[in-house]
């Protein structure tokens, strides 16, 4: 709080009025001298005073702004934050909606077991690979393949459709979509060629590989 400059003075006024004449004139103005230099000490200690409650008034203004302006960028990154979450969250939810739906597009009318639940139908596919079918010699003109699909998951025996991809000669083969002994596991294939023989490591040197597509239930 603010020392008023009156009250000083007024209190250096009243100390000069109960202060008792001195016979002697030369201590009547010593003590005058000094009554002036307390009141002028006084009017420098409220001026200090007055300055440093000055300071410390702006410090605190300067600190509530700083506050003030803290707390406007907290609610600013909540409010960001709460968009974000939102976001992703709807982000989320529109992805897994888009993963019901396509496996609700999967559509199993029959197979050679009895169905499951429509949400378990997949589809999987893949192929042997040009540089990686290892053909078996079965008969003079004809080679045998098994086809590895347990990486698919099914439970069931799935509907497999197949074709055989190459560089050259293969489609003067038969065979060439023909599967056998399909299990959740693997198929076979049998594939002969009168004109051009894959057998010998010939269907290896063509780049004869299977290409399939199975459709069955996972769960």
């Amino acid at each position: 709080m603010m020392l008023p400059q009156n009250a000083v003075i007024l209190s250096v006024i009243l100390l000069l009025s109960a202060t008792p004449c001195s016979t002697s004139s030369e201590n009547s103005g010593e003590d005058m001298d000094n009554l002036k230099d307390l009141l002028y000490t006084s009017l420098q200690s409220v001026v200090a005073l007055n300055d440093l409650v000055t300071t410390l008034t702006l410090r605190v203004a300067d600190l509530t702004l700083s506050l003030a302006q803290t707390k406007a960028d907290i609610q600013s990154r909540e409010t960001e934050v709460d968009k974000l979450v939102a976001d992703t969250r709807a982000g989320l939810e529109e992805e897994i909606a888009a993963v019901k739906s396509a496996a609700r597009e999967v559509m199993i009318v029959n197979g050679e077991e009895a169905g499951s639940e429509p949400s378990c139908a997949r589809v999987c596919a893949g192929t042997t690979g040009r540089g990686t079918t290892t053909w078996n010699d079965v008969t003079s003109n004809g080679v045998k393949l098994s086809v590895d699909i347990s990486q698919c998951g099914f439970v069931k025996v799935p509907t497999v459709t197949t074709s055989v991809e190459g560089r050259t000669n293969q489609w003067r083969a038969t065979g060439l979509a023909a599967v056998y002994s399909t299990t959740t596991e693997s198929f076979d294939m049998w594939v002969e060629g009168r004109i051009s023989n894959p057998t010998g490591g010939n269907a290896e040197s063509w780049g004869w590989n299977v290409e399939w597509v199975a459709v069955g239930f996972v769960c």
